[in-house]
């Protein structure tokens, strides 16, 4: 029985892919995966099944076709930080299941930035409501996925709202792309800027 592999393809630029993920990707017969990562491997033989947000057609599709072939799930960044490892594996199975990690967007930015991320709170706002304030009083700062509601601007309102204007902000916009883009300023200022729906953000608490 073949297993599913969930490959790690790092930040976005092929770059940061590892070798092993490209060798997985080579030995598969399907690629699983969001349009904008599929893109990377346009140039593979490879049979692609490209998923929006419908997770559940991409399991049973998955399952249907996993005996007969090699499956490769390609994820952004890692594939241990809020990508589809915890759902594939409850939907799979542990032993039906390969991990291949990869380089994840908050150690791209925090290389980028030149900063240990050891005592920042790591987070992700995709689909989720997080207590933003109340994670800053317990770290030293903390990194944030955004998304198209939770932009770096409606952010930096939220923030200067309950009191951290003295906060440092940083934000990564198109990360490893050529158009990337990396802003350091306070809130007032982050919070006039516009960004990508592909920003991730760092809160450094000056309080």
């Amino acid at each position: 029985m073949n297993k599913v592999s969930i490959v790690g393809i790092g930040p976005g630029h092929r770059d940061y892919i590892l070798p092993i993920a490209y060798r997985k990707i080579e030995e598969t017969d399907i690629l699983v995966g969001a349009k904008r990562n599929l893109e990377i491997f346009s140039t593979y033989n490879k049979e692609q099944y490209v998923y929006d947000s419908g997770l559940q057609h991409m399991s049973e599709f998955i399952i249907n076709n996993k005996d007969a072939n090699k499956i490769t799930v390609v994820v952004s960044g890692d594939t241990g930080f809020y990508s589809l490892l915890d759902y594939l594996k409850q939907k799979l199975g542990e032993k039906n299941i390969e991990v291949i990690p990869g380089i994840s967007s908050f150690q791209y930015m925090f290389s980028k930035i030149k900063k240990s991320y050891k005592d920042y709170g790591l987070y992700s706002l995709h689909g989720r409501e997080i207590d933003i304030c109340k994670l800053l009083q317990c770290n030293k700062g903390i990194f944030l996925l955004t998304d198209n509601i939770n932009s770096p601007d409606v952010i930096a309102k939220t923030i200067m709202e309950n009191g951290y204007d003295n906060c440092k902000m940083f934000v990564g916009e198109n990360l490893s792309y050529d158009n990337e883009n990396i802003v350091v300023d306070t809130p007032k200022n982050i919070s006039l800027m516009k960004f990508s729906s592909l920003s991730v953000v760092v809160i450094e608490n000056n309080e």
